[in-house]
């Protein structure tokens, strides 16, 4: 059976050395690179066979969030799993949105971490749960997934198509750029992407257009 190839992305050296370490006591699951950020990931992702990103959630130059985006564009078939501290469940929401497919606590036991990488190797979805309740895939299915598409609304992004949606329901960018955990400057360059896809100038064309693809 081929061995489940795992890359650490975690900001604190010892952690990723710890993290190394312990899982390479679990049979069939490897190691086969380390991050400090998830910009370093996504460049060793290119040149790794990857199976499983296990990342942490604050991180310099790009966060857990950000990566996982960057995932499901990118590389869809490597899954990430954030292993994080926090357990607000805006935080939880916007890791569910973004598309992570694990969700595991730093205070987990190595065997609910073990589960988490075998679960989300085999196609399922592994979220621990927090003192607030268990977050459950299925509550974001229909604010992730895109719809069918109409005209030139099929060359947006997973990530553009969550923005529409905001900015349709009136959310201000700033706003938007703290549910996503991305800067308010990405936001407007996100917005102006999206306009310039779909060939129009102002909201009121843009709301047509959500309402036409029933994305509100």
């Amino acid at each position: 059976m081929a061995s489940i190839n795992v890359l650490l992305a975690d900001d604190h050296t010892v952690i990723l050395d710890s993290l190394a370490m312990m899982i390479s006591t679990l049979d069939g699951i490897r190691v086969v690179g380390k991050a400090t950020n998830g910009r370093e990931a996504l460049e060793k992702i290119a040149t790794l066979d990857v199976d499983i990103v296990l990342s942490d959630m604050h991180m310099p130059e790009m966060n857990g969030i950000e990566l996982a985006w960057q995932l499901s564009e990118q590389y869809p078939e490597v899954r990430l799993i954030l292993l994080t501290m926090e357990e607000e469940p805006d935080v939880v929401q916007a890791a569910v949105l973004a598309g992570v497919w694990g969700y595991v606590l730093k205070r987990a036991s190595v065997q609910e971490l073990e589960n988490a990488i075998r679960a989300v190797t085999g196609g399922g979805k592994y979220y621990m749960e927090i003192s607030d309740g268990e977050a459950r895939p299925s509550d974001s299915t229909n604010l992730s997934d895109p719809p069918e598409t109409k005209s030139n609304i099929g060359q947006l992004s997973k990530r553009e198509i969550q923005i529409i949606r905001m900015i349709v329901n009136d959310v201000p960018g700033p706003e938007i750029a703290k549910q996503l955990f991305i800067s308010p400057t990405t936001v407007d360059t996100h917005r102006r992407n999206i306009f310039r896809k779909l060939n129009i100038h102002t909201a009121v064309a843009l709301t047509r257009i959500a309402l036409e693809n029933k994305l509100v």
